[in-house]
């Protein structure tokens, strides 16, 4: 049961594995736009036909919604792989006094009475975000990115894989809450 439960948090991290590659694209829109702004040049491509995402151009304002896109594709997957991990920011001072199996009860709490609500709320509310963005064909207005509902989308999906991390890992916690084996003098284990 325990490998099941790390290969699904395995396989609900793997976006937030595969966007950390996106720096290497995020440094080069950095160089790009302060080169074009260097330079005075606000057009560095153009074409015919509109591309998604791009329309038919590309422009530094296109750059630099490519950066906050990038950045927060970065944010939304890497926090569901940094929950996993249990290197996301946490608030430990009072729990860390506590004994493991307290510890465990406080974290199962977190997860399921703070964390999956929020997490819900999020998801459901995001969809209808992303959606009135596809419908309304949201793009930028000053000669950016087109396509917003892309981006948009990103959250519904990012806090829906954490929702499930959460569970994924409520039901580890509170597997490890009922094995007898954990004495006061244990840590919990993630």
């Amino acid at each position: 049961m325990t490998k099941t439960l790390d290969r699904l948090q395995d396989l609900c991290t793997l976006p937030g594995r595969l966007v950390g590659w996106l720096i290497l694209p995020l440094i080069i829109s950095v160089c790009l736009t302060v080169l074009a702004a260097q330079y005075g040049v606000n057009v560095l491509a153009e074409w015919s036909d509109a591309l998604p995402l791009l329309g038919k151009a590309i422009t530094v304002n296109t750059l630099l919604d490519l950066q906050w896109h990038i950045f927060s594709l970065m944010v939304l997957f890497g926090g569901v792989l940094a929950f996993r991990d249990n290197s996301h920011v946490a608030v430990d001072v009072f729990s860390s006094a506590l004994p493991p199996r307290l510890q465990l009860a406080v974290r199962l709490f977190g997860d399921l009475v703070f964390l999956l609500p929020f997490c819900i709320v999020i998801a459901w509310y995001g969809y209808g975000f992303a959606v009135k963005a596809f419908v309304t064909s949201e793009g930028s207005t000053y000669g950016g990115m087109l396509d917003r509902w892309l981006i948009k989308a990103a959250i519904p999906v990012a806090f829906s894989l954490l929702g499930l991390c959460a569970i994924f890992r409520a039901i580890s916690t509170a597997r490890q809450l009922l094995r007898p084996a954990l004495m006061n003098s244990e840590q919990p284990h993630d």
